[in-house]
């Protein structure tokens, strides 16, 4: 817990901030609160400032939304016009099944790519046979 979020539970605490006080005049007291009270009004402003955005935004949307339905627009009409449909921008991998031979003898059958990584057992058998990952595809899965 840094030194803020300590701060922050000890003004929490009426006990504690009573304790913290103490030794404290009343009129130095006083001028914590002021200022207390000035940030208060500040973040009270900010947060009215916001929220009148919000309608304002809220307002405007709706006033679009009606004019669409007067319209007979729908966004999906606007998406077509802006161009924005949402296609892939990379080519899917195409994927093969390969077999290949552990040390022990087995067949592995594996389903990947002719790119990308591979099982640590696959690269062996590749070093170990001098074959290329296009050598040991047994079928293409689409």
């Amino acid at each position: 817990m840094n030194i803020f979020e300590e701060a922050i539970d000890v003004l929490k605490s009426k006990v504690q901030v009573r304790k913290l006080f103490q030794d404290m005049h009343a009129e130095d007291l006083q001028r914590v609160i002021n200022r207390i009270e000035s940030i208060y009004e500040e973040k009270l402003l900010v947060q009215m400032e916001a929220e009148e955005e919000q309608a304002r935004k809220k307002e405007a949307v709706e006033s679009i939304v009606q004019q669409m339905k007067e319209q007979g627009v729908s966004l999906e009409d606007l998406e077509i016009v802006a161009g924005t449909v949402t296609t892939r921008k990379h080519k899917p991998r195409q994927r093969f099944m390969f077999t290949y031979e552990t040390n022990d003898g087995a067949a592995v059958n594996w389903e990947g790519a002719t790119t990308g990584r591979i099982p640590a057992e696959f690269s062996d058998y590749l070093k170990r046979t001098g074959k290329d990952r296009k050598d040991c595809i047994v079928s293409e899965l689409g």
